[in-house]
């Protein structure tokens, strides 16, 4: 799954169930502000560590 796609899942996940962006950083381990400056560019790049939190967090729920 590239960056892109990525991204809409996590905001179709974040939609479906209410979620707030705090709240999928800190399962993640990350700060807000880190997640949501990923989330809003598409130059900003996260490492493979996060992008794996970030898959699992989505399916996991």
């Amino acid at each position: 799954m590239n960056d892109t796609e990525l991204r809409s899942a996590l905001l179709c996940f974040q939609k479906q169930y209410g979620t707030s962006i705090t709240f999928i950083a800190n399962k993640c381990g990350i700060s807000r502000e880190h997640l949501s400056r990923w989330i809003n560019q598409s130059d900003y790049h996260i490492s493979n560590e996060l992008r794996r939190k970030i898959q699992s967090i989505i399916v996991m729920y």
